[in-house]
C-alpha cells in the first residue's frame, strides 16, 4: 500500500487527500475521486483489505494520470460550444437570407404572371414564360435549403387536420403531369377509398413528399411509367395504417448509390447534378418529413430497371357525412377560377416599392382597390382616421412583417386593440419565422408567403371578401339587370349570322378564324350568363386549338343547338337598340379626348380584366370621333384587342398633350 501511495502521489496536497481517503475507506468502504494538482490531473481509488473474518486490516489503492484525457475532454467541450454557436449563426443567416432572396423573387414571379395576362407576340411570351418557370424552380431550391435548416433546428412542425387522401393525389397529379406528358411517360395514381372517413394529418407536407418523389421519378425516367399508390394494410375504428409507394421504370441505382441518395447535399452520382440538375436535398427532406410523421422511407432499386420508394404511416381517422354516391364532402381543387370582386378595398402595408406594385396590380386585376401604407405606423393611422370619421373600413389588410418605423406585428396588435374587426393577413418573405401563434397573438388572421402565386392570393381573398358570381370559365362578371339586358341585346343583334360564319370558316379550312369565332362566342356567352352555350363553345374552341381541326359532328351539333336555344330566348330583344337616348353630342377632337382621360384609368383596368362593365363607357366614347374600332371591339366582347386599341389611342392623345 505504501509503495503505491509514494509512487503515485503528485504533491503534498494530493498525498494528504490520499491519506484522508484511506481513513474513509477503512471506515466506510471503497472510495473514488479525481484531483487536479501541479503536475496534472489524477484519478485515484482505494478499497479496504479484509481478513478471513471480514475485518479491515489494510487499504489498497491506485492513481492514474488522466491529464491528457481531461485536456482532450475540455477541448471537445470548447469545440462543441463553438459548433453550437456556428449553427445558431447559420440559422440566423438563413433566416435573413430567406427574406432577402424571397423579397425580390416576389417581384420577379409577380410581374411575370401579370405580364402573361397581356397580348404579345410569341417570342416575348415564350421568354417571359421561361422567366416564370425558372423563378419558381429557383424558389423551390431556396425552399429546400430552408426546410433543411428547419429540420436541423427542430423547428419543422406538422399540422393535424382532417384531409382527403384522394384529393392529395389529385393535387399531386396536377402538379406533376405536365413534365410527365412532356417526356411521354404514363403517370398512374391509385388511392384506396375511405368512404365516410377522413385521415387526420398534415396534407401539405404529405403532398410535398409525393410531389418530390414523383418529380424525381419523372426526372430519372425516359421511357415507361411512374406509379403512385396508397393501400390500406390495417384498420381499426379510429385508426388506419397506409402503405405508400412511388415506383418508376427509370435509370435505377446500385446499392452504393442508394446509400447516398438519402443524405443531405448528396446525389447517387455527382454527374447527375450536371445531367439532371437539383440540389441533392429533396430526398433528405422527404426522409425527415416521413420520420416526423412516424414512418421510415425505404428504397429498392436496380440499375436500368427502376426504383421504388415506399413507407408506411399510421393515421387517426374522423367520420364525415357522405352524399348519395358515397363520396366525401367537396374540397377545393388545385386550380381555382379567377374571381372578380364587384367592390372592396384592401390596405397593403408594405415598404418595398416593387412589392407594393405587384400586390396593387394583382388586386386591381380582380376588381379590388388597393391603398398603400409604407410602414406599419402609417397603416395604423389610416385605420384610426377612418374609425374616427366613421368611414367604411378596409375589407382586408395585407401586412408585411418586416418594415421600418413600425413592424407588422406591432401594427397588427394596435389595429386589433381598436376593435375594427378587419381581417389582417401577414404577407411575409421571412418563412423561417413562421410561428403562427406569434401572428395570432399580434392580431393576424392568416399568412401569405412571398413570393405568392395568383392562386395563393385568390384563395386567401376568397376567405374574407365575397366575390361576384363567377362564370363557368373563370371570367367573372358583376353588373346589374339593366347592364345584363343591354349585353344580351347587343349579343342577339350582333350574332345572327355567327354560326353560318363559323361553318364557312370550317369548310374553307380557315381554322384560325373558326377558332377565333368559337372563342368570341364562348366569351360572349359567359358575359350574358348562358353557361350551356359557353361550355359548348369552349369545347369547340379546344378542338380547334393549335390551328388543328379536330372537330366532331357531335361538338358542332351541340354548339348549333345551344346557340339556337339562346337566340330563341333572347328573340324579344331582337331589333332593339342598346344605346340610351341621351347620347352626348360628338366632340371635335379625335382619339381619346381630354374628357375621356378622366375615366381612362378605370376603363383600361376593366378592359384588362375582360369585364363587360367597360360597356358603360361606350356612350361617352361614341361622342368622340376616332373611337369606332374601339367601340366595335368592346361590343364584340373582344376585350383583349380593345385593351390594345385603347392603349394606343391613349398614348397618342397623351403624347400629343405632352408635345
Amino acid at each position: 500500500m505504501g509503495k503505491n501511495i509514494s509512487l503515485l502521489a503528485g504533491s503534498e496536497y494530493h498525498l494528504l487527500d490520499i491519506i484522508h481517503n484511506v481513513e474513509k475507506t477503512l471506515n466506510e468502504g471503497p472510495q473514488d475521486w479525481m484531483n487536479e494538482v501541479d503536475r496534472g490531473v489524477f484519478r485515484s481509488s482505494t478499497m479496504p483489505i479484509c481478513d478471513m473474518d471480514g475485518n479491515s486490516v489494510g487499504v489498497t489503492g491506485s492513481t492514474d494520470d488522466i491529464t491528457e484525457i481531461a485536456r482532450l475532454s475540455q477541448d471537445l467541450e470548447i469545440a462543441l460550444e463553438a459548433a453550437k454557436t456556428a449553427n445558431r449563426a447559420k440559422s440566423s443567416f438563413l433566416a435573413n437570407m430567406s427574406h432577402e432572396i424571397r423579397t425580390p423573387m416576389n417581384s420577379v414571379i409577380g410581374f411575370s404572371e401579370l405580364a402573361l395576362d397581356y397580348e404579345m407576340s410569341e417570342k416575348p411570351r415564350e421568354y417571359i414564360g421561361k422567366i416564370l418557370e425558372n423563378s419558381k424552380w429557383l424558389l423551390q431550391i431556396i425552399n429546400d435549403i430552408l426546410d433543411v435548416s428547419k429540420i436541423e433546428a427542430g423547428k419543422m412542425t406538422l399540422e393535424s387536420i382532417p384531409f382527403d387522401l384522394h384529393e392529395v393525389f389529385v393535387l399531386c397529379r396536377t402538379a406533376t403531369i405536365p413534365k410527365a406528358l412532356e417526356k411521354g411517360l404514363m403517370l398512374h395514381f391509385y388511392a384506396e377509398p375511405f368512404v365516410g372517413k377522413r385521415l387526420i394529418g398534415d396534407p401539405t407536407r404529405l403532398r410535398q413528399v409525393f410531389i418530390n418523389l414523383i418529380s424525381n421519378a419523372v426526372k430519372f425516367t425516359n421511357i415507361g411509367t411512374v406509379k403512385v399508390s396508397a393501400d390500406v394494410t390495417e384498420t381499426a375504428d379510429d385508426e388506419v395504417n397506409v402503405h405508400f409507394e412511388v415506383r418508376d421504370s427509370g435509370i435505377g441505382m446500385t446499392p452504393e448509390e442508394m446509400k447516398k441518395v438519402l443524405e443531405p447535399f448528396a446525389q447517387a452520382d455527382y454527374s447527375t447534378t450536371r445531367r439532371y440538375g437539383g440540389t441533392g436535398l429533396g430526398l433528405s427532406i422527404i426522409r425527415s418529413i416521413v420520420e416526423l410523421m412516424g414512418g421510415e422511407l425505404s428504397v429498392e432499386s436496380t440499375p436500368s430497371v427502376g426504383s421504388k420508394f415506399c413507407f408506411d404511416l399510421k393515421f387517426k381517422t374522423v367520420d364525415v357525412q357522405v352524399d348519395g354516391s358515397g363520396a366525401g364532402s367537396e374540397i377545393d381543387s388545385e386550380e381555382i377560377k379567377r374571381p372578380t370582386f364587384g367592390e372592396g378595398e384592401v390596405l397593403v402595408c408594405e415598404d418595398n416599392r416593387m412589392n407594393q406594385e405587384v400586390v396593387r396590380r394583382h388586386l386591381e386585376r380582380i376588381g379590388l382597390r388597393a391603398e398603400i401604407a409604407e410602414n406599419g405606423k402609417i397603416g395604423v393611422e389610416m385605420v384610426q382616421r377612418r374609425r374616427e370619421k366613421g368611414e367604411k373600413q378596409f375589407d382586408l389588410i395585407f401586412m408585411d412583417v418586416n418594415m421600418p418605423v413600425m413592424d407588422g406585428l406591432e401594427a397588427s396588435a394596435k389595429i386589433m386593440e381598436m376593435g375594427t374587426g378587419i381581417p389582417i393577413v401577414a404577407m411575409t418573405a421571412n418563412v423561417m419565422s413562421s410561428d403562427r401563434e406569434l401572428y395570432d397573438t399580434s392580431g393576424m388572421h392568416d399568412c401569405v408567403g412571398k413570393p405568392f402565386t395568383s392562386q395563393e392570393l385568390w384563395r386567401c381573398l376568397l376567405k374574407y371578401i365575397k366575390p361576384a358570381d363567377n362564370t363557368a370559365d373563370g371570367a367573372a362578371t358583376y353588373y346589374d339587370d339593366e347592364l345584363l339586358t343591354e349585353l344580351r341585346t347587343i349579343f342577339v343583334n350582333d350574332n345572327q349570322n355567327i354560326f353560318g360564319d363559323f361553318i364557312s370558316a370550317v369548310n374553307s379550312g380557315d381554322v384560325k378564324l373558326a377558332h377565333r369565332l368559337a372563342h368570341t362566342l364562348k366569351s360572349n356567352a359567359g358575359s350574358i350568363c348562358k353557361p350551356e352555350l359557353q361550355k359548348a363553345a369552349a369545347m369547340v374552341e379546344k378542338l380547334l386549338s393549335d390551328e388543328k381541326n379536330l372537330l366532331t359532328k357531335d361538338a358542332i351539333d351541340l354548339l348549333e343547338k345551344e346557340l339556337a336555344a339562346v337566340m330563341r330566348d333572347l328573340s324579344p330583344l331582337l331589333g332593339k337598340s342598346s344605346t340610351p337616348k341621351n347620347t352626348p353630342e360628338k366632340a371635335d377632337n379625335t382619339g381619346v379626348s381630354n374628357m375621356a382621360i378622366a375615366f381612362a384609368d378605370e376603363l383600361e383596368a376593366l378592359l384588362h380584366k375582360g369585364s363587360p362593365d367597360c360597356l358603360k363607357f361606350v356612350d361617352v366614347l361614341r361622342a368622340i370621333p376616332g373611337n369606332e374600332a374601339l367601340i366595335k371591339q368592346m361590343e364584340d366582347f373582344d376585350f383583349d384587342e380593345a385593351a390594345l386599341t385603347f392603349a394606343a389611342l391613349r398614348n397618342n392623345t397623351e403624347g400629343g398633350n405632352n408635345g
